[in-house]
């Protein structure tokens, strides 16, 4: 199995960090694995500090960009890991979920962290599509 590192021109650059943004498998599945999403615009600043709403929107912003870059549609997603600092007051992300998807529920996994990969992080996604 071939695995092929995808890097969209429309998300912030992670190789200074060692890690691809997007892998995808060269395989009849066609499986894609998509590094977990936060609310970090292409130029590398955070957005929304402090609103979940924004960051969220930045957040599916970015996984449609990284399916896209793939050759998919968030409709590809088969697999969600979301990765929330506050369950009690986040939970509207389902809305925004059931929103960005129009009606396709993919599998999710929901965590509750104490902290991500940087302080002003509310959310994180990762996500599995298949082509």
């Amino acid at each position: 199995m071939k695995l092929e590192s995808i890097k969209p021109t429309n998300l912030w650059d992670s190789s200074p960090y060692l890690f691809s943004q997007v892998v995808k498998a060269n395989t009849p599945s066609g499986l894609v694995f998509i590094s977990g999403q936060v609310s970090i615009d292409p130029a590398g600043a955070v957005v929304g500090e402090g609103d979940i709403d924004a960051q969220l929107a930045q957040v599916f912003s970015n996984l449609r960009q990284a399916v896209r870059a793939a050759g998919g549609e968030l409709q590809n997603i088969a697999s969600l890991t979301v990765y929330l600092k506050d369950i009690k007051h986040h939970r509207n992300y389902l809305n925004a979920i059931a929103t960005e998807f129009g009606g396709h529920c993919p599998s999710e996994t929901l965590v509750q962290v104490v902290a991500l990969g940087l302080p002003e992080l509310l959310v994180e996604i990762q996500a599995i599509a298949v082509l």
